[in-house]
């Protein structure tokens, strides 16, 4: 019995092992390609063989060329690059139909049509297509009052290159690019849990993050994250006017939150690299025993037991920062939109804790504002990974110095990020 059921889990694990093989070959780069080259050739073939069945034009180019150009691997760049080509050589016509039907081609005239079709190639919702308003503009005026007559039938025949290359498009819908999306997606979420844990274990051993990190992981942070915002573009852009999207719009309107709540946690952390750099900064003057101490009434202690109790704190701060981290790349790597990770109420705990830890300490105001700054961010990213809007919480109660308004004001510069 146990066997049997070890060979189906098996040939489950197989079938579901190639199901996504298959889906990774059908979603990459080169079967992209080969479905756009596909479906353009026999596009431009069918409005070849149309264009000469209805007016029977011996050499119907311009209806070949149109459905090239408008044939995309989405349905919604299909339509918007239709009728931007459908604008262009429309305007293109329109501004040298004047020229050509009264003067011709003159240097005077060639000049004014190029000059009005390359102002009107500017306009930004022609896109790339506004380059065919001054080449249709130059072939219009070069036909001259003599051949006026083929503008209207050259004018068809790319209206119907860009009607059979969007029904085309749009009969045979090319399929959504979703898997890629929450591929890139899921790379960039363990690529951020991963540096949190990577910082977790630095602030555990008393090490500099870049020495665990490396000092490249910024870089791949932001690499990943544009991948992911142009994989996720993609799939939005293959689901517009697609009729394969009918059951993924219920739950596709996380995604981008999703994204936009990770870009928050990456800049948070490369923060917190920078806090966890000015708290090391302090810690060597409050262990520089009684020569550090100042006096009068509400100052801090000195001698050797403040020491003491200052290295003891600052294990156990660094303890609680790395159990925080750690909770903090758990809720990163479930930070799929929708309800929060289970782990997050623990963490916020976790937080709760150390910040009220800090603040029954008698500190230096120093040391006390960097290890606010620290709290505020960790809490700041944890507002991120709940999707929430960034509320930075005021700084627990200290029992110590009282902060003035200028040592307050230092307090929240020194919070802010960016």
């Amino acid at each position: 019995m146990r066997e049997e059921n070890a060979a189906q889990s098996g040939r489950r694990a197989g079938t579901a092992h190639a199901v996504a093989g298959l889906a990774r070959i059908r979603d990459g780069p080169w079967a992209v390609r080969w479905l756009v080259a596909v479906r353009a050739a026999v596009a431009a073939a069918l409005a070849w063989q149309l264009c000469r069945s209805l007016w029977e034009a011996p050499q119907p180019g311009p209806a070949v060329v149109a459905a090239l150009l408008v044939v995309h691997p989405t349905v919604f760049r299909s339509c918007t690059a239709g009728l931007q080509y459908a604008a262009g050589c429309t305007l293109g016509a329109l501004i040298a139909l004047p020229a050509a039907v009264l003067a011709g081609p003159t240097w005077l005239s060639m000049t004014a049509v190029l000059l009005l079709s390359l102002l009107a190639a500017g306009h930004e919702r022609l896109g790339a297509h506004g380059l065919h308003v001054p080449i249709t503009a130059v072939f219009v005026l070069l036909l001259g009052p003599s051949h006026a007559g083929q503008i209207l039938p050259h004018l068809l025949e790319i209206g119907v290159g860009i009607a059979v290359a969007v029904l085309f498009n749009a009969l045979l819908p090319p399929p959504l690019r979703l898997r890629a999306a929450e591929s890139a997606l899921d790379r960039l979420r363990d690529e951020l849990a991963g540096v949190l844990d990577g910082m977790a274990t630095a602030v555990r051993e008393a090490r500099h993050p870049d020495d665990v990190l490396g000092t490249q992981w910024p870089a791949r942070v932001a690499e990943t994250t544009a991948r992911a915002r142009s994989a996720l573009g993609q799939a939005h852009e293959s689901l517009r006017w697609n009729v394969r999207a009918r059951n993924r719009n219920a739950v596709w309107h996380l995604d981008r939150k999703v994204l936009e709540s990770l870009e928050r946690v990456a800049h948070d952390a490369e923060a917190c690299v920078g806090a966890f750099g000015g708290l090391a900064a302090q810690r060597p003057a409050v262990a520089a025993g009684p020569s550090a101490a100042v006096s009068g009434p509400g100052a801090p202690e000195a001698g050797p037991a403040v020491t003491a109790r200052a290295d003891v704190w600052d294990r156990e701060f660094r303890a609680g920062c790395a159990r925080l981290l750690t909770c903090l790349a758990l809720c990163v790597r479930g930070c799929r939109g929708g309800s929060p990770h289970p782990v997050l109420p623990a963490t916020r705990r976790v937080w709760r804790e150390l910040a009220e830890r800090c603040g029954d300490r008698r500190d230096s105001l120093d040391v006390r504002v960097a290890e606010y700054r620290l709290l505020m961010l960790l809490d700041r990213a944890l507002h991120d990974v709940a999707g929430g809007r960034r509320t930075v919480r005021p700084a627990p109660a200290t029992a110590g110095t009282p902060i003035t308004t200028r040592e307050e004001a230092h307090a929240q510069a020194a919070a802010e990020h960016r």
